[in-house]
């Protein structure tokens, strides 16, 4: 576009990468800064990709090189602690024939150097490493970001993609209150805990496409087997909610999964049959919530660093690729209307609102979402009668989950929305169209 506009982007995870590849086709100018030492560790568990963002990776190249690396999710089943199965459902099946594709099961650090590696050069260079976000200064006209290495970057907008823990959104809180201390903002630390989560990786012990649960009082296990790789989530309620950020230690993580040693993953397999073998072990609160804000002048935030979701039905990724999405299109229009390509404060303000606005609208699934993934966690961990009792002789009759899918998840789904400066043709063809069609050419 030849202007100055350019976006600093805090945070080279999956959310950060796609940033970049929406912002590269945008021809928008951008650097990421990411605090660790590289961008592919092996770090987290899985990612469960579902129809709408498989879309989004296909618009921007990414979906031929990454699906052979991931596991379709093909067969459910939940399970007691002592290994009876309650129920066989067809979810998947009815996901993939309502929406042209099924949930994909990937490896996070597979999904992020994939997306990674998918980048053009000349948008690699702009991915920088060790850099560690430690002050930001909103002016008129820009933004002047600091980083703990003394180095200094100059932009037009920050884009806050540093996950639930977000040094971005502090920052931005301390500003605003900076401004006016009476000011109505959300606290330091915004979302509540009722859950800790233990997640790991290991090699898949059973055949590949399962996707189950196994349910307690108080405990409950995910497992999702790969061809290669296999992951478990290992979720206990705590003693009280909280919203204090907790540390734990490698004698804090084995002492709460001996806990788990004799749930079952499926018919066969324990959880004690695979920690031996793990690959990848970490333990964390389960924070649940929507911030009440997202933005702030030159700064806005995605993904989990302004909502949060448990990881049961896979929507925390998802919703964090559909805000990149939502924001991108505002973005890019405004910044191609502007008359030497750089929008005014309050022109990027509208933008900001307005992606705000239609997320947290009716007009997309994240409110929803939030509910959706927050009652399976209290299902399958039984929090208390009445989620037992739908846990076990409501949610498991067909009929009642055919009417869920059908008139609550599938709905969520159609809402997605697409890149819309990127022609694609729509590869996930299903019953149900989708609200907003892939663009096959633009004007």
């Amino acid at each position: 576009m030849g202007s100055d506009f350019k976006v600093i982007v805090v945070g080279g995870g999956p959310i950060g990468l796609i940033v970049a590849h929406a912002l590269h086709r945008a021809d928008i100018d951008f650097v990421v800064l990411e605090r660790r030492a590289a961008v592919v560790e092996e770090k987290g568990a899985s990612l469960v990709l579902n129809p709408t963002s498989l879309r989004v990776m296909h618009q921007l190249g990414i979906l031929e090189s990454l699906l052979p690396l991931g596991g379709e999710l093909k067969t459910h089943v939940s399970l007691t602690k002592d290994g009876h199965v309650f129920n066989e459902s067809p979810r998947y099946r009815t996901i993939r024939e309502n929406h042209g594709h099924g949930l994909i099961a990937f490896d996070r650090a597979e999904v992020v150097k994939t997306t990674y590696d998918s980048l053009p050069d000349i948008a690699k260079e702009k991915v920088l490493t060790n850099k560690q976000l430690s002050n930001i200064e909103t002016k008129v006209d820009g933004v002047k970001v600091t980083c703990s290495d003394g180095s200094v970057y100059h932009g037009s907008i920050v884009i806050g993609a540093d996950g639930v823990h977000s040094k971005t959104r502090h920052l931005m809180r301390d500003i605003a209150l900076k401004d006016d201390p009476r000011r109505d903002w959300d606290p330091e630390e915004p979302f509540i805990a009722t859950f800790r989560l233990i997640y790991g990786s290991f090699p898949t012990p059973s055949h590949p496409g399962e996707g189950n649960d196994t349910q307690s009082p108080g405990k409950s296990v995910s497992y999702f087997s790969g061809p290669k790789r296999s992951w478990f989530f290992l979720t206990k309620k705590l003693p009280k909610p909280t919203s204090e950020r907790n540390h734990y230690t490698k004698e804090d993580i084995d002492t709460a999964a001996a806990e788990f040693a004799d749930f079952p993953l499926n018919r066969t397999v324990k959880v004690k049959d695979v920690w031996p073998n793990m690959l990848v072990v970490g333990m964390t609160d389960l924070q649940e919530g929507i911030a009440k804000h997202w933005s702030l002048g030159r700064i806005v935030l995605v993904g989990d660093s302004c909502h949060k979701l448990t990881v049961h039905m896979g929507l925390g990724f998802n919703n964090g690729v559909q805000d990149v999405v939502v924001l991108c299109n505002r973005l890019r229009a405004t910044v191609q209307g502007a008359s030497d390509s750089n929008p005014s404060a309050s022109a990027l303000a509208h933008v900001f609102d307005d992606y705000e606005r239609v997320r947290k609208s009716s007009e997309c699934s994240l409110v929803g979402d939030l509910a959706n993934s927050g009652l399976e966690t209290r299902m399958y961990t039984w929090y208390n009668t009445f989620y037992r009792f739908l846990s076990r002789y409501i949610v498991v009759r067909s009929v009642v989950e055919s009417l869920a899918l059908r008139f609550s998840f599938s709905p969520g789904l159609q809402k997605a929305q697409a890149l819309d400066y990127i022609e694609a043709s729509e590869v996930m063809n299903g019953k149900l169209p989708w609200l907003h069609p892939m663009k096959t050419s633009i004007p």
